[in-house]
């Protein structure tokens, strides 16, 4: 079985996962279960005697997954890549980053980011499987930092899950656009989209929501492509 290290003194087992699109397909190493990797960490977190919560975006390895939002973003991507041409993209809370996988193939300037500590040790394994490396940078994009600069388009799947004030998410995915630029964002329909929704036109941005249609490893949803750009 395929493993790799965790920062938390337990082993990650894996599996390989093809993402095919029209005219590309990417090989991932993805969990090959995400209860029992929670479990493994529960019991990694329980030995050190840390009494840290292993649910905390800190340690719950979620990112370890290829989540549906994710290939919706990337079918939005590849239908208006012309969009992308010559321009900046950052990605936040990537995770396996399939969305900036895709954007590099097609030789766009992308950032990926994310908080959790062991996400570059998948990211160095599939970007051999890929043959494609792209940049990386540890960041909590909650956390306005002016280190990366500004970007022409923020992007990001299923980050929308938290029921902190969305006002505050807004102003800090918006802390990262270039003046005229966009935010893209897939969810898969939380409660928490639509409070966002709100407050993004609040905040002067007008929302296009673009549906698509995904099947990623046997099965099939329906993914909610948001794209908002400023108009006020």
């Amino acid at each position: 079985m395929l493993t790799l290290k965790s920062h938390h003194n337990f082993d990650y087992n894996l599996r390989e996962l093809n993402v095919d699109f029209k005219g590309e397909s990417l090989k991932f190493v993805v969990l090959d279960n995400l209860d029992k990797t929670i479990d493994h960490l529960c019991k990694a977190l329980e030995e050190n005697g840390s009494g840290d919560d292993p649910l905390s975006e800190d340690y719950c390895p979620y990112f370890g997954v290829l989540w549906p939002s994710a290939k919706g973003l990337c079918q939005y991507l590849f239908q208006h890549k012309v969009e992308f041409k010559n321009k900046s993209v950052l990605e936040i809370g990537c995770g396996l980053a399939l969305p900036s996988f895709i954007l590099k193939k097609q030789g766009v300037d992308v950032l990926a980011t994310d908080f959790h500590r062991d996400v570059p040790i998948f990211l160095e394994k599939n970007f051999e499987l890929n043959h494609v490396k792209f940049d990386y940078r540890q960041l909590n994009w909650r956390e306005e930092s002016d280190e990366i600069g500004k970007f022409d388009f923020v992007i990001g799947s299923d980050i929308l899950y938290e029921g902190r004030h969305p006002y505050e998410v807004c102003r800090a995915l918006i802390h990262y656009l270039k003046p005229n630029g966009q935010i893209i964002l897939a969810d898969p329909g939380r409660t928490y989209i639509q409070k966002f929704v709100t407050s993004m036109n609040e905040l002067g941005f007008k929302e296009e929501l673009l549906p698509e249609s995904v099947e990623l490893d046997g099965e099939k949803r329906e993914i909610f492509v948001f794209k908002f750009q400023f108009t006020a």
